[in-house]
C-alpha cells in the first residue's frame, strides 16, 4: 500500500510514499494530462500542473471536481498527516 503526506492544495511527488511508479508516471505526465486515482477511499480524476514558466516541470497534480472537493476537506482536517494513495487502472 502506499501512502501521501496531506500538505499542500496539490499533491506533489516528494509526497507519496511506497509507490516509485507511481512517482515516476506523474514526473512523465504531460501538464493537464489525466490520472484517476484511489485517495482516502475516494476514486477520482487528478490533473497534472502546469510546467513552471522558466522550463522546469512542476512535480505535482491537482484533485478535480469531487475528488477536489474531498482533497480540500482532508487538507482542512488532516494537514501534515498521511492518507492512503493507490492508481485506479
Amino acid at each position: 500500500m502506499s501512502f501521501v503526506e496531506v500538505r499542500d492544495h496539490a499533491m506533489w511527488v516528494k509526497d507519496i510514499h511506497g509507490n516509485e511508479s507511481l512517482q515516476e508516471r506523474i514526473r512523465e505526465m504531460k501538464e493537464g494530462e489525466l490520472i484517476a486515482l484511489k485517495v482516502n477511499g475516494v476514486r477520482g480524476m487528478w490533473e497534472r500542473m502546469k510546467d513552471s514558466g522558466d522550463a522546469h516541470a512542476t512535480p505535482g497534480i491537482k484533485a478535480l471536481g469531487e475528488a477536489g472537493s474531498k482533497w480540500h476537506e482532508l487538507r482542512s482536517e488532516r494537514q501534515g498527516g498521511i492518507t492512503t494513495v493507490e492508481t485506479c487502472d
